[in-house]
């Protein structure tokens, strides 16, 4: 699942799906292994494998620091590890931080405009806020 945010900051309802959608990968990968390690021949759904991603376009570069936070906290207060914000893949398209002046914070990769619609092409599921 891909989650662009493309809003300075992040309302409530923001963090809230954030987390469900953080809450719902987790479980699926809990499940997942469970299922593995009961041997029962299930596959991994590919789908569920992997982390969401968050891009921050438009406005959105403004909101890496609160969402940086937000993942922090998730983090800190999670006991598993694969719900860990490490493991979440941050971006920030370039020209967009160009041209508001923003500077990229820790963890959050540059992609250009062609790195973004390749990551579009590759996830079914998204999220714009």
């Amino acid at each position: 699942m891909i989650i662009n945010i493309t809003s300075t900051q992040l309302s409530d309802s923001n963090k809230s799906l954030i987390n469900a959608v953080f809450d719902a990968n987790l479980n699926a990968v809990l499940i997942t292994d469970h299922e593995a390690a009961s041997n029962t021949g299930v596959k991994k759904d590919q789908a569920t494998d992997s982390a969401p991603i968050i891009v921050f376009s438009g406005d959105g570069v403004f909101a890496q620091s609160s969402t940086a936070a937000l993942l922090a906290k998730r983090k800190a207060l999670s006991n598993e590890a694969e719900a860990s914000p490490s493991k979440t893949m941050l971006f920030a398209v370039k020209a967009d931080l160009a041209l508001r002046g923003a500077c990229v914070v820790n963890n959050v990769s540059i992609i250009n405009y062609q790195e973004f619609a390749e990551l579009a092409s590759r996830h079914q599921q998204w999220v714009t806020l």
